[in-house]
């Protein structure tokens, strides 16, 4: 958006764009200007904006106005609608003017247009008609791209964030997603980055034009365009250090996808995976029908590597446990070059890379030994990384009941699983359900994944005889019996207090229960 359009607002060190709100009224003038649009094709860019200039007496402010317009600018096709070419005209009339001198009267002024117009084999009117028909008033509005009005008050909004980041000397942002592609595209734009990790998130900081000593409006128009990507995310922060309108001070910009996020772009539901070949949608869909219980992330955040920054291909993650895939495959000498230099500062990194054979003979030997290296060819194997899998969550699980076998086991509940064990000692589901095969509790029993208290277990027995007295007991009411008392797992306890399920058939509602044994 033009510079003179921008609308802030400043408090103290701090700036922000005004924003249009996205109300009733608004979103009548955007749907005017738009029909106004529409209406107007075949007719003059002057004529257009004379009437798009009315609506600026409406009571808005007038670059708000001239914004969405300069918008809907982009959305229409111009054409020169004159039969001979305006600058050929203008040639011909000045070297007339040049021979018979500068016209002082209308008389004069119309003898060289008909003088010219004679030789062009055309009447004078049109002739004077064509004179400047390549300027944009002149030209005709030959086709509009219509736009939705709330649409187009998001993009106003966005498009004033754009222009504030003209004068930034500096931009930071964090985004929930799509770094695979934000990173492609900074890189395409040429812009200059570092990240940087905080907390759980990471921070891009990308110099801004101001910090540069030339190619400023360039290096300005590309850092624009990179933000859709960030603002197109479900969350988002965005931090800037903005030149203030007189040119002396430094203000801060500081926007978020939960007070901001509405006044833009909004993303339209949850993304569906994008996979960069049919190798990885074929190992993502392989992977997660086995069920292993690690979850599966595409493209997870960026990851630093010396001076580098990796997004690899997949985060397996469960229990605290990270561990990353990469899938190298066929592709440019380019392309190797740049992937074998992250893949080399990747050290400390638990990182599984998959090779296509065919370049296994283009790696040089000793190059990638510090990470967990896999062959294939035209799909990726699961045997082997579900083995590094297990490998690596057996090392966590035997780490954690190191750290808490001498923990002493205190049970207050009359029934305790397996997960609130692992709550309780901050450890791994995997390594509690160890824990209890370890351990014993007094006055407990443990049945599987739960520990039950002994007294528990004798008040669901007697009730379980008491029903069974009064006749046939089927599986479905003994099971509802032993949940009512605080009960889990209806069968371990069946079996423990010695009944045993007799089947009529597959379906479970005719089970009943017989006492095998006395308590």
């Amino acid at each position: 958006m033009p510079l003179n359009l921008l609308v802030t607002r400043r408090r103290q060190d701090m700036i922000m764009p005004v924003y249009s709100e996205l109300n009733s009224n608004n979103t009548m003038l955007a749907k005017h200007i738009i029909d106004v649009y529409s209406e107007n094709v075949g007719q003059k860019k002057l004529v257009l904006n004379n009437v798009v200039s009315e609506f600026e007496d409406w009571g808005y402010d007038y670059r708000f106005v001239r914004g969405l317009a300069a918008l809907l600018d982009r959305r229409c096709q111009l054409e020169t609608k004159t039969s001979v070419d305006p600058i050929d005209v203008r040639r011909r009339l000045f070297h007339v003017s040049c021979e018979e001198g500068l016209p002082t009267s209308g008389e004069e002024r119309y003898a060289i247009l008909s003088r010219v117009a004679a030789e062009l084999k055309l009447d004078a009117d049109t002739l004077e008609e064509s004179i400047y028909g390549d300027l944009e008033d002149e030209m005709v509005l030959t086709s509009f791209d219509p736009i939705d009005p709330v649409d187009l008050l998001r993009q106003y909004n966005l498009s004033l964030t754009q222009t504030l980041l003209f004068n930034a000397s500096e931009l930071s942002f964090t985004a929930s997603g799509n770094w695979q592609r934000i990173f492609r595209q900074i890189k395409w734009l040429g812009l200059i980055y570092t990240v940087r990790p905080v907390g759980v998130d990471y921070w891009v900081t990308i110099d801004g034009p101001v910090s540069l000593f030339k190619l400023t409006r360039r290096y300005g128009t590309s850092l624009a365009r990179l933000l859709p990507s960030v603002t197109g995310n479900r969350a988002w922060r965005l931090k800037a250090k903005v030149i203030g309108p007189a040119g002396n001070t430094l203000l801060n910009l500081e926007l978020d996808s939960i007070r901001h996020g509405s006044y833009m772009k909004q993303p339209t539901g949850e993304e569906e995976p994008i996979f960069d070949s049919g190798v990885e949608e074929d190992f993502a869909k392989r992977f997660e029908a086995l069920g292993t219980g690690w979850a599966l992330i595409r493209e997870p955040g960026p990851l630093p590597v010396g001076e580098y920054v990796m997004i690899p291909d997949f985060l397996f993650e469960k229990d605290g446990l990270k561990v990353y895939l990469e899938i190298v495959g066929f592709w440019t000498p380019e392309y190797l070059d740049d992937k074998l230099r992250k893949l080399d500062a990747a050290r400390g990194v638990d990182m599984v890379v998959a090779v296509d054979r065919r370049l296994a003979c283009r790696i040089p030997s000793g190059r990638l030994e510090h990470l967990s290296l896999i062959h294939y060819k035209d799909r990726v194997p699961l045997k082997p990384i579900l083995t590094h899998l297990q490998d690596r969550q057996r090392v966590l699980v035997d780490r954690e009941v190191e750290s808490v076998q001498d923990t002493e086991l205190n049970l207050a509940s009359p029934v305790v699983g397996v997960e609130e064990i692992a709550d309780v000692l901050g450890i791994s589901v995997e390594a509690a359900k160890s824990m209890m095969v370890m351990f014993s509790a007094p006055g407990y029993r443990r049945l599987g994944d739960i520990f039950v208290r002994e007294t528990l277990l004798t008040t669901m027995g007697d009730a379980l005889r008491s029903r069974l007295a009064s006749g046939r007991l089927s599986l479905h009411e003994a099971s509802q019996l032993i949940e009512s008392l605080g009960g889990r797992d209806p069968s371990a306890i069946l079996e423990a207090l010695g009944y045993r399920i007799i089947w009529h058939g597959i379906n479970p509602e005719s089970a009943e229960i017989s006492e095998n044994r006395p308590i």
